[in-house]
């Protein structure tokens, strides 16, 4: 067996394109055994393989290069414990960030089908489990619909303040107060609904039976629904016991129309003598 390969050669072996050998060659990361000094033809060996597959492994676990040179060329049994350690603890944070990730991906497909299964026309009393929301700043009592997007930065910077994935859908709750006073149209927080045994408990949304209804309007058009949910309590002799919280099932993300996104708002009520199912 030859001792050295050619750059074109260690490349196909380390996995590593001729243009980042060089690239590294000239940053002092992974250096050639030796040059011919006539032609400037890179030459590796063959226990550079190691090296480069260390230096690979790095990179994919977001070292960056300059860590990576100076680790390289102090290198020593204790030092590599303690860079594996550091790239250990990175990687941890970011199975912890892509499963974070992955369930806001999830709670958006689940949403999405339910918006498009339900019977926009229909309302129903529902049992309905326990649920945790992270409740944003509260909202100021002469809020007004058209101005509501003035108070979604700062609900979005508390959210990064709890490293809370972004990307859920952005649902306002409504307190009980407020709704014995008709007053829908002052939410009192922009909540996300989380996912259970990912994030520390926030705000518990209490198990219970809601009265829920959905229609079809743009954001903010919530007076129509409202209406119709207090007519089916009054006609039904239910008693509301506690918030209103809205959410959009369609919205923009997966709608052009804005008269065609979902709305849906459930009213925690009183259990019912029957339930319309």
């Amino acid at each position: 067996m030859k001792d050295f390969l050619k750059i074109s050669e260690f490349a196909a072996l380390s996995g590593i394109s001729r243009k980042l050998l060089i690239f590294y060659d000239n940053h002092g990361i992974l250096q050639p055994s030796k040059i011919d000094p006539e032609n400037g033809y890179r030459y590796y060996s063959y226990r550079q393989i190691d090296t480069a597959s260390v230096i690979v492994s790095f990179r994919e676990a977001g070292m960056s290069l300059e860590s990576i040179r100076d680790y390289i060329g102090t290198r020593s049994p204790q030092k590599l414990l303690e860079q594996l350690e550091r790239q250990e603890e990175s990687l941890e944070q970011q199975i912890q960030k892509l499963q974070k990730i992955r369930s806001m991906v999830a709670s958006r497909m689940e949403q999405t089908k339910h918006g498009l299964q339900v019977d926009a026309e229909k309302i129903s009393v529902e049992l309905r489990p326990e649920e945790n929301l992270f409740l944003g700043p509260e909202l100021p009592d002469d809020y007004k619909l058209s101005g509501g997007w003035n108070y979604l930065p700062d609900f979005y910077a508390a959210c990064a303040s709890h490293e809370i994935q972004f990307g859920f859908t952005v649902g306002t709750m409504v307190n009980y107060d407020k709704l014995q006073n008709h007053l829908w149209s002052k939410p009192s927080n922009y909540y996300y609904r989380l996912p259970q045994n990912q994030y520390p408990a926030f705000y518990q949304k209490p198990q219970g039976y809601y009265i829920v209804g959905t229609e079809y309007t743009d954001y903010g058009h919530t007076d129509t629904l409202y209406r119709k949910l207090f007519d089916y309590v009054e006609e039904h002799h239910l008693k509301i016991c506690g918030n209103a919280y809205e959410e959009y099932l369609i919205d923009e993300i997966g709608e052009k129309d804005p008269s065609a996104y979902l709305l849906q708002i459930a009213i925690q009520v009183v259990k019912p003598l029957q339930t319309d199912r």
